[in-house]
């Protein structure tokens, strides 16, 4: 939480650019296999190499495993 306080601004901004990449990858590939185009792996590339901690903000997740860790979660927590 701390560390959050303390990074620059072009860190958070390159990762909100990651982000934003990755909401745009699922909304173009969403009925389908999801894919990376040329594009999208030169922009994560870019970024990558700029920014190394940018990959840490990286995690393409289908919307059925979060329902799926929320019901986990859910369940250890009334045990």
């Amino acid at each position: 939480m701390v560390v959050d306080l303390i990074r620059s601004r072009i860190v958070l901004e390159a990762e909100i650019w990651v982000l934003r990449q990755q909401i745009s990858i699922l909304r173009r590939t969403a009925p389908t296999k999801h894919a990376f185009s040329a594009i999208d792996r030169l922009i994560f590339v870019g970024l990558y190499r700029l920014f190394p901690k940018v990959r840490d903000a990286l995690a393409i997740v289908k919307p059925d495993t979060i329902v799926r860790w929320h019901r986990a979660g859910f369940r250890s927590y009334w045990r």
